[in-house]
């Protein structure tokens, strides 16, 4: 970094554009979760994934519970940042993908990938019959974990081993900048969605009590260039206009570590890993 970057810093901290009007809570979420998911994003975020150590660490806790399965059920499978890696463990591994994009997207790598055993299903859970599966899978789906879930209570039916959850630890922790970025661009404090304990507090509601393990591993995200940085944060945020991508520019011009091949947002995350028995026969 050069000399100049403090004083870059500075100005990227101090020069906070004008505030959009708050929004009640979860405005914010259902807009993006309506229309987020496109070719552009699940690229941004199979990108991450390619130099994220998440698939090394969650298998590596699940590991024991994978010998002798022959099948993985994964709910809410996304762009396959497990049910691929799984593939190459398991003989067959159902990937259960509401979103168009992320499920076009899992097909297409594990072609590409010469995954046979992976088998895409565009459908939320719920909404098709499935057989069950030795393992059933649900990682980072947080509509389908908290309390008061039917997925909490139905999926030990589908599960003739084990039932396995990932969920983030550390909720009220910074997210690539959000914590700094969400006061300044939307007028409101960044919260994290994602949270172990509401896992915990449903299962415990209905009498489970399942084994928990902690994982750590980075989620970095890169960026060809700024100019790409800036569309990923509008697009997450929301927010749009010259004020905004000024804003935008300077302060991640700031904050962003500087590669060979472009740009890094740099991010530690830490994720719960719980399992409990299956009841399929």
């Amino acid at each position: 970094m050069d000399a100049g970057a403090p004083e870059r810093e500075d100005r990227a901290t101090k020069a906070v554009p004008r505030r959009v009007p708050a929004e009640t809570p979860g405005d914010h979420a259902r807009r993006r979760d309506r229309g987020f998911w496109s070719a552009r994003t699940v690229a941004w975020y199979q990108r991450a994934l390619e130099r994220s150590d998440y698939a090394e660490r969650v298998l590596d806790v699940i590991g024991p519970l994978l010998a002798g399965a022959d099948s993985v059920l994964d709910v809410g499978a996304g762009c396959g940042a497990l049910a691929l890696p799984l593939a190459r463990r398991i003989a067959r591994v159902t990937a259960l993908e509401p979103a168009p994009a992320m499920a076009t997207a899992l097909r297409a790598t594990a072609a590409t990938r010469g995954l046979a055993p992976v088998s895409v299903i565009q459908a939320a859970w719920g909404k098709v019959t499935l057989p069950p599966h030795d393992i059933v899978l649900c990682a980072h789906v947080g509509e389908l974990t908290r309390p008061g879930a039917l997925f909490l209570q139905e999926a030990a039916r589908w599960a003739r081993r084990w039932v396995v959850i990932v969920r983030d630890l550390d909720a009220a922790s910074d997210k690539l900048f959000f914590g700094e970025l969400y006061p300044a661009l939307l007028g409101r404090p960044y919260r994290g969605r994602s949270d172990d304990r509401d896992v915990l507090t449903g299962l415990t509601g209905i009498g489970i009590r399942p084994e928990v393990a902690t994982v750590e591993y980075r989620s970095d995200q890169p960026f060809t260039d700024l100019d790409e940085a800036c569309a990923f944060y509008e697009a997450h945020l929301d927010v749009s206009g010259a004020e905004a991508q000024r804003f935008l520019r300077g302060f991640l011009a700031a904050r962003l570590v500087r590669e060979p091949s472009g740009w890094v947002a740099p991010y530690s995350k830490r994720a719960a890993v719980l399992w409990w028995r299956g009841t399929a026969c």
